[in-house]
């Protein structure tokens, strides 16, 4: 008797192990092919990249360069205005309450 409520123990915590590797096991799956898809989506086919050559850029002869004059603090660019858009938070408005009625209760 004592042999097979060990064996019964075993058998259970067997299935139990089992049965966390299987979904743990799919968990991973699913997550691993929907990582898949999306690399794939993302990345045009190569198919695409030879029906359509990249333009060649042309070569411009380089402009002259200018003597190299020192930068001061006025000749430094003006840093740009930033701006933010602040909503102003919403307020309940405040109930008013009347004043409250008497109840009386008659015998």
């Amino acid at each position: 008797m004592a042999f097979n409520l060990l064996a019964n123990a075993l058998a259970g915590a067997a299935y139990l192990i089992l049965l966390f590797g299987l979904c743990f096991g799919s968990v991973v799956g699913i997550k691993l092919l929907n990582r898949k898809l999306r690399e794939n989506e993302r990345k045009p086919s190569d198919e695409a990249k030879e029906e359509e050559p990249a333009p060649v850029p042309e070569k411009k002869a380089p402009a002259p360069r200018a003597a190299a004059k020192k930068r001061t603090a006025s000749a430094r660019p003006k840093t740009q205005k930033i701006y933010y858009i602040v909503e102003k938070k919403s307020t309940r408005s405040k109930t008013e309450y009347a004043e409250p009625k008497e109840i009386k209760f008659e015998k």
